[in-house]
């Protein structure tokens, strides 16, 4: 295994990649970090696989500045020199993956969206964790929130997701995130979109993310949605099995 950091847009980028078959990039969730993934790491060792911590994680630096966490993306993969890639990712992760595809045409040659967020969606769910109460309050209140339901009822899970928020910067809570979306947003750009495109959404997340994987499965032809039976919102370590043989399935002989 590689890891190290690239220097990008005045901050740096944590990454660790290993193996030498097809690309394959993991992009972690908002307040987690390239961690979440180790549940596939052992699953893909046929593949190069590509983690990192975005921008505000793990052990990326925080933002100093305006930034785009696809141009972050972009500008990690030209230092490895490791595209096309197939790109697999997580809530934020997931939007971040669809925001680099429509931006980056060529660059990404299939899409695993796992409970994705979606740039320029809009909806019902409060996000607030009350951060004015200080950064302990507010993690609490965060690894209690309602996406997180099903992740806190299987104790293993619980304690990875525990590890993570407790590590999480809580940046992007206490201050105004400059962070550059495309324009227009992904949301009105993914019927332009051919690769291949699955989106999977667990049966008891959020009806929010249900509403997304709708959007996206119907938008274009090339997309499809899947709801994982008995799972939440974090699927990849709730259903490991499942999740790895979907990426498999969705990355094999593209």
């Amino acid at each position: 295994m590689i890891a190290g950091h690239i220097e990008h847009n005045h901050g740096r980028l944590y990454y660790e990649t290993d193996g030498t078959g097809e690309p394959l990039v993991f992009i972690h969730g908002f307040s987690l970090d390239h961690r979440m993934w180790r549940e596939q790491l052992s699953a893909f060792r046929d593949y190069q696989v590509l983690t990192y911590d975005l921008r505000g994680h793990g052990r990326s630096d925080v933002p100093s500045g305006s930034y785009s966490h696809h141009d972050d993306l972009a500008a990690l993969l030209e230092e490895l020199e490791i595209q096309p890639v197939h790109l697999v990712g997580l809530s934020l992760g997931g939007e971040v993956a669809l925001d680099f595809a429509v931006e980056y045409a060529g660059h990404a040659r299939s899409l695993t969206l796992l409970s994705t967020s979606l740039s320029g969606f809009s909806g019902n769910v409060d996000w607030n964790v009350h951060p004015e109460a200080g950064l302990p309050y507010a993690k609490l209140n965060w690894l209690n929130h309602e996406v997180f339901a099903s992740a806190r009822k299987v104790p293993a899970v619980r304690s990875v997701l525990e590890q993570m928020i407790y590590d999480y910067s809580g940046w992007h809570w206490l201050n105004d995130d400059p962070r550059e979306r495309p324009e227009p947003p992904a949301a009105d750009r993914v019927r332009e979109l051919t690769i291949p495109i699955l989106t999977a959404v667990g049966e008891d997340d959020l009806p929010y993310y249900h509403d997304i994987a709708n959007a996206i499965a119907g938008a274009t032809s090339s997309a499809e949605k899947t709801v994982i039976q008995g799972a939440g919102h974090l699927l990849n370590l709730e259903k490991p099995e499942l999740i790895n043989a979907l990426i498999r399935q969705q990355t094999v002989a593209r």
